[in-house]
């Protein structure tokens, strides 16, 4: 199962209900749902209830590698291992990791800021700053100023503390 990543989408698009109809999923070569309407509200919670090996994660791998016809190809769909090995990391930076880009353009702003450039060609010093300045713009974009708060936000709604 591939990390949890988050991606810095802003269209409006995926903040609407999904409606999938004649939904089919078929796996080892029995029909898991045949023509079957799929319909999940925006900001609504839903949970998959079944004895073991009826079809739930086959029905959500299908979602989340768009295997269904119609399903938005905007939408955002995490998976996550049901266990985990623990480690000293607290779960508020376990979730500020999954936003790679956020982290990769952090380090790159430290990197170039804190170079030294004093014996630098002038093209290289504009190189530099240009990149810098479109760091910034990048991370001002993607609300990465922010990231700590929704996070917060996130883990208090599952019930965190």
């Amino acid at each position: 199962m591939p990390p949890p990543r988050v991606i810095h989408d802003k269209s409006d698009s995926s903040k609407a209900d999904i409606y999938l109809p004649n939904v089919t999923v078929i796996a080892g070569g029995k029909a898991l749902l045949d023509k079957a309407v799929v319909r999940l509200a925006r900001g609504r919670k839903y949970g998959l209830v079944g004895r073991n090996g009826i079809g739930k994660t086959t029905l959500l791998n299908a979602m989340c590698r768009r295997e269904i016809e119609k399903m938005p190809h905007n939408l955002h769909i995490l998976q996550v291992e049901q266990e985990t090995v623990g480690d000293d990391k607290s779960v508020l930076s376990h979730v500020l990791e999954c936003d790679v880009e956020r982290l990769q353009l952090m380090q790159e702003l430290v990197d170039k800021t804190g170079m030294d450039m004093a014996d630098l060609e002038d093209e290289d010093k504009a190189e530099i700053n240009t990149r810098i300045i479109a760091i910034n713009e990048r991370l001002q974009f993607i609300d990465a100023d922010k990231a700590e708060s929704k996070a917060i936000l996130i883990l208090s709604g599952l019930g965190f503390t």
